[in-house]
C-alpha cells in the first residue's frame, strides 16, 4: 500500500507537470511574460495559504516553520510582526536566466534603483507550477540563508498541487540534498495522514549505527545524509499529531542513530502519547544509555514540555544508576520549571551524592537564570568541602550580576581560606569590571 500511494504520488506530480506545459503552449504563461522581461527584477504577487504570515520584510511564518534572512525555525515561536498578507516574490533576471529570487509575504514593494517590471497579481495555482518548475534552475544559486528559502514560492502559493509535488521532489536523487531535505519538512508541514508511509520510508533509509560515544542523528547512507532526520521532524510537524505512533514505532527499532533521532522528534511534538513513550525509552535498563539519555534531553527541552513532565524527571532519579542518565537530568531541568533550581541546590548539597554529580547539580543551578544568586551564595558560604567551595566560586564567575561580583569580591578581600581567595581573585581577573581593576591594582601596590 506504501509504495503503491508512493507511485501514484509521483505519477500525479508527473501528470500536472505534464499538464501545465501543455498549458504553457496555449497562452501566455508567467514563465513567458518572465522570460520576455528586460534585465533586472521582475514581481509578482498572489495568495498564499491560510496560516501564511509575514512581516512584509525578511520574516515568513507557517505553522511551526519560521524563516528569517538569516536564520530558519522549526518548532514555536514568537513573532508578533507577522501578520497575514500576500505572498510577494522579487526574482533578478540576468540574460533572460533567473539569478536570484526574494519571497515576502504581507507589507509593499520597497523603492530600488535595479530596473522593476511588475507583472501584478497572478494565480497561486500558476504560481506554484512555475516556482516548482523553476527549482532545478535556482537551487545551486544565492547564498546558504537563501537556501532554506528557496520552496518558499512555492509551497506558499495557495495550491492542493504542493504535497504531490514535494513528494517527487524528495524522492528525485538529481536534486540538491537541501533541496530534498526541504521538500520532505514541508511534507511534514502541508500533509496529512495519507503522507505517514512516505515519511516513514525516508525514515527507515538511513546506514549502519554509529560506533562511537556520541549518536549522530544524520548517520545515514551516503547519498542520503539529513533525509532521514529530516523525515522524523516532519512526523512530528503533522496535524492532530498524526506522525506519532510512526515516530514511537522508530524509537523502538531500528538502529542507534534512528531511534536517537526518533526520541528527540517525539519530545518535540508535544503529544501525550510521545511522553509517555519517552518514559518507557528512559525506564527501559536494556536500552543502550546513549539513547535513554537522549530521551531525557528530548523530553525536557521540547517546546511544549508541560511541568508535569520535569516533575516526572526529579522523581525518576533516585531510581537511575547511571551518571550519565542522572546528568543529563541536570541538564533538562530548565529555567522555566517552577522548583527545578531548588532541586538542583538541594542535589549539591546532598553528602550522599558522589562528588562529581553535586558538582554538576551546581554548575547547571548556576546555569539557570531563575536561580537566584543567594542560593549560590549560601551553597559557598554553606560547605566545607574545599573542592565544592572552588566549584561554587567558578559557577558565581559565570553569571553576570552584581550580586555575583559582590561575593567574588568579599571572597578575594576577605575570605579566611587563602586558596579560595586566590580562585576568586583570578576569575575576577577575567571580568571587565572598573572595581575588580582596583582591587587587582591594590594587591599589586601592597
Amino acid at each position: 500500500m506504501r509504495s503503491s500511494f508512493i507511485r501514484n504520488s509521483v505519477v500525479m506530480a508527473v501528470a500536472m507537470v505534464a499538464a501545465s506545459s501543455t498549458a504553457a503552449f496555449a497562452q501566455n504563461t508567467i514563465a513567458q511574460r518572465i522570460s520576455k522581461a528586460p534585465d533586472g527584477v521582475v514581481r509578482v504577487q498572489f495568495a498564499g495559504r491560510p496560516g501564511t504570515c509575514g512581516d512584509g520584510r525578511d520574516v515568513i511564518g507557517f505553522r511551526k516553520a519560521l524563516f528569517a534572512e538569516s536564520f530558519q525555525s522549526i518548532g514555536n515561536w514568537d513573532a508578533p510582526n507577522c501578520r497575514p498578507g500576500t505572498v510577494r516574490v522579487a526574482l533578478t533576471v540576468a540574460n533572460g536566466k533567473i539569478t536570484a529570487v526574494k519571497t515576502y509575504v504581507g507589507g509593499d514593494w520597497a523603492r530600488t534603483s535595479d530596473r522593476v517590471t511588475d507583472l501584478g497579481a497572478i494565480s497561486s495555482s500558476e504560481a506554484a507550477s512555475y516556482f516548482f518548475a523553476l527549482i532545478p534552475q535556482i537551487e545551486g544559486s544565492g547564498r546558504r540563508g537563501d537556501k532554506s528559502r528557496l520552496l518558499l514560492p512555492a509551497v506558499l502559493a495557495d495550491d492542493p498541487s504542493a504535497v504531490p509535488r514535494l513528494i517527487a521532489l524528495a524522492h528525485d536523487e538529481s536534486r540538491a540534498q537541501d533541496t530534498r531535505r526541504q521538500a520532505i519538512q514541508w511534507i511534514g508541514l502541508l500533509g496529512d495522514a495519507k503522507v505517514v508511509p512516505v515519511l516513514v520510508e525516508f525514515a527507515r533509509g538511513g546506514g549502519a549505527a554509529p560506533t562511537g560515544g556520541d549518536i549522530d542523528e544524520d548517520d545515514e547512507a551516503p547519498g542520503k545524509k539529513g533525509l532521514a532526520t529530516s523525515a522524523m521532524a516532519a512526523l512530528s510537524l503533522l496535524d492532530n499529531g498524526v506522525g506519532v505512533p510512526a515516530l514511537i514505532d522508530l524509537a523502538r527499532a531500528g538502529t542507534p542513530g534512528t531511534r536517537a533521532s526518533a526520541v528527540f522528534w517525539l519530545g518535540q511534538s508535544g503529544d501525550p502519547r510521545a511522553f509517555a513513550a519517552l518514559h518507557g525509552v528512559i525506564e527501559n535498563g536494556g536500552e543502550d544509555e546513549r539513547i535513554r539519555a537522549h530521551a531525557i534531553f528530548s523530553l525536557a527541552n521540547g517546546g511544549d514540555t508541560p511541568e508535569t513532565e520535569y516533575a516526572y524527571l526529579r522523581g525518576i532519579y533516585p531510581r537511575l544508576t547511571s551518571d550519565k542518565l542522572k546528568e543529563a537530568i541536570f541538564q533538562g531541568m530548565s529555567e522555566k520549571t517552577s522548583g527545578g533550581s531548588a532541586w538542583l541546590i538541594e542535589r549539591a548539597r546532598d553528602n550522599s551524592e558522589p562528588l562529581k554529580l553535586r558538582k554538576s547539580a551546581l554548575f547547571w543551578a548556576g546555569q539557570r537564570e531563575s536561580t537566584p544568586t543567594k542560593d549560590l551564595v549560601a551553597f559557598y558560604r554553606g560547605t566545607a568541602d574545599p573542592t565544592l567551595r572552588e566549584h561554587a566560586i567558578f559557577v558565581l564567575s559565570q553569571r553576570d550580576d552584581e550580586a555575583s561580583l559582590n561575593e567574588l569580591m568579599r571572597i578575594a578581600n576577605s575570605d579566611a581560606d587563602k586558596q579560595m581567595r586566590s580562585r576568586a581573585l583570578f576569575w575576577l581577573g577575567q571580568k571587565d569590571d572598573p572595581r575588580v581593576t582596583k582591587l587587582i591594582g591594590d594587591r599589586v601596590l601592597k
